[in-house]
């Protein structure tokens, strides 16, 4: 469980930073965010400051898939009182 305190943040880093190109893009269907989003509750509780950085980046993606779409508001409706 420890390796995920330091991948997470690295996983969070990188799609912040592709998140302006693929946004340009269009259509999002990113297998890292979808490991990222379906991580356990517990690391986001632990870490609710990981959970509010995934959340910003999410919301600057648009045209998600619809699978990767149904992760987000899983993960929202989750840890609504997180974000």
């Amino acid at each position: 469980m420890k390796e995920v305190h330091w991948l997470v943040p690295v996983a969070l880093d990188f799609l912040r930073e592709t998140a302006p190109q693929e946004a340009a893009a269009g259509w999002y269907d990113d297998d890292l965010l979808s490991a990222v989003l379906t991580r356990r509750e517990s690391v986001w509780r632990n870490a609710p400051q990981l959970a509010r950085h995934l959340d910003e980046t999410v919301r600057m993606l648009t045209d998600l898939s619809p699978y990767i779409q149904r992760e987000v508001e899983n993960f929202r409706t989750n840890l609504s009182g997180v974000l």
